[in-house]
């Protein structure tokens, strides 16, 4: 691996256990300014620092023990491919789903897109079906929260 490509297996490394720790802050020291988010199984982009912040300072309050297990990382020019298990348990409501308690511990599979040693990209893939089972929720009503979130979420933006 080449040095370029360890600075930035180490940059989402340190990006994900900053998250890890629920310390957005920090998560965010490691991205740049124009960074976009997509998360997969929510259908959900965001856009820029403190949009990224705000989404995920929302899920790690309805996650708080929210963590991350990467079993690989590896690096191909500007792009980091990795995967593990991720792992939480819903203690406060999202996008209007009622908290359940329960755990998830769900593969993920995750590509950022690092430049200068910042992520400007990621893409977080997980199986929300998978997640809405282990958490005792009905996958289409948490998928009908989730889209009408979306939908708010459109309307303040514009």
């Amino acid at each position: 691996m080449t040095e370029e490509h360890t600075r930035s297996t180490d940059v989402v490394r340190s990006y994900a256990q900053a998250k890890s720790r629920a310390d957005i802050q920090a998560a965010m020291q490691f991205c740049h300014p124009d960074v976009v988010f997509e998360t997969i199984a929510f259908q959900a982009l965001a856009s820029g620092l403190n949009e990224v912040a705000r989404q995920n300072a929302a899920f790690l309050r309805t996650f708080p023990d929210y963590s991350v297990q990467l079993e690989y990382l590896v690096a191909a020019g500007d792009l980091v491919i990795g995967a593990g298990t991720v792992q939480a348990t819903m203690m406060q409501s999202l996008v209007g789903i009622n908290p359940t308690g329960r755990a998830f511990a769900l593969p993920f599979a995750c590509h950022w897109t690092v430049r200068d040693g910042l992520i400007v990209h990621e893409r977080f893939f997980f199986d929300f079906h998978q997640m809405c089972e282990q958490l005792g929720l009905s996958t289409e009503a948490a998928a009908e929260k989730v889209a009408a979130w979306r939908q708010r979420t459109k309307a303040v933006a514009q």
